[in-house]
This record gives structure tokens, sequence and C-alpha cells, in this order.
């Protein structure tokens, strides 16, 4: 139950956000590109206290022309050691192998940092942000429209996304 409301209140934020862009022209000269910056991480991992520090700064918005959308997604394999990560989820898990299917990894790792699914690296090496963020802020980037969200019973939300046609490259 709480990870389903700790979902739902994160997919309605990244929907409310989403609708507010959508009634605005894709690239004015003004506006900020969004970027999505998730962060695989575990409080039972030694490692990533640098990694989520440097996500909360990326959460007040320091990337010039960039609106960065933070998800910090707490993997369950660390559980293992005889603690449990109270915000961990087998689900982020999955999603982490996903990215190491895609890019070519031989294992899972934290802290992971990957933006826009395009690019990762270890989640406190600053450097590596900033060329990925650069990236991203330059990538062109589809128009995402929701046109009505709700919510539904048992913590499910509804939501009709619309999307222009990708690019056929």
């Amino acid at each position: 139950m709480k990870f389903s409301l700790i979902s739902a209140i994160a997919l309605l934020s990244i929907a409310v956000w989403l609708f507010a862009q959508g009634s605005k022209p894709a690239r004015a000269a003004n506006d900020r590109i969004p970027v999505l910056v998730e962060l695989f991480t575990s409080e039972g991992c030694s490692s990533c206290p640098p990694a989520d520090k440097f996500l909360e700064k990326l959460d007040r918005q320091p990337v010039p022309g960039a609106e960065i959308i933070v998800l910090s997604e707490h993997v369950d394999y660390w559980n293992h050691i005889g603690w449990k990560d109270p915000y961990s989820s087998h689900l982020y898990s999955d999603r982490q192998s996903t990215y190491a299917d895609r890019f070519g990894l031989d294992s899972v790792y934290t802290p992971q940092m990957v933006v826009d699914g395009a690019t990762e690296f270890v989640g406190s090496n600053t450097a590596l942000a900033d060329k990925s963020f650069a990236k991203a802020v330059s990538t062109t980037k589809i128009a995402v429209r929701l046109s009505s969200v709700s919510l539904g019973p048992a913590d499910t939300i509804r939501a009709r996304v619309e999307a222009e046609a990708l690019p056929s490259s």
C-alpha cells in the first residue's frame, strides 16, 4: 500500500507537470527542456549518499535551460544483507536491469544515474552528469500532452496520453 501510494503520488506529479507543459509550444526561447534523471540507489549502499545529495541538488533546478525531473528509485537487491530499505521495490530493480541490457552492462550497480534513458554513469560523477545534461537539453524531444488524469479505485491512476510521432531514426 505504501509503495502504491508513493508511486501514485510520483506519477501524478509527473502527469501534472506534463499537463502544464502540454499547453505550451514545444520549444519557445524561454522554455526549459524536460530532462528525466533516474537514480538507482539504496539505503543499504555505502556509496550512495553522495549521489543522493547530488540528486537533491538537481531537484533545485541548477541546469540552465533544463527542467530536471528527478526520480530516486530504491532497488531491492541490497535487502539481502539483513536490513531492508523501506523505500525499495522490485519494480525499480527490474527497471534497472532493463537499462543494463539496453546499455550492454554485465551487471547492475548503485548508485547508477540514467539521464533521459540515453546515458548512464555512477550517480556521483558530476562531470559525466554535466555532459549528459548538455546532451539531453540539446536533443529534440517529442511533445507529450495529457488530456485527462484521474485517480481510480485501489490507488490506480488513469491518464490519456497523446504524443507526436517518433522520428524515423
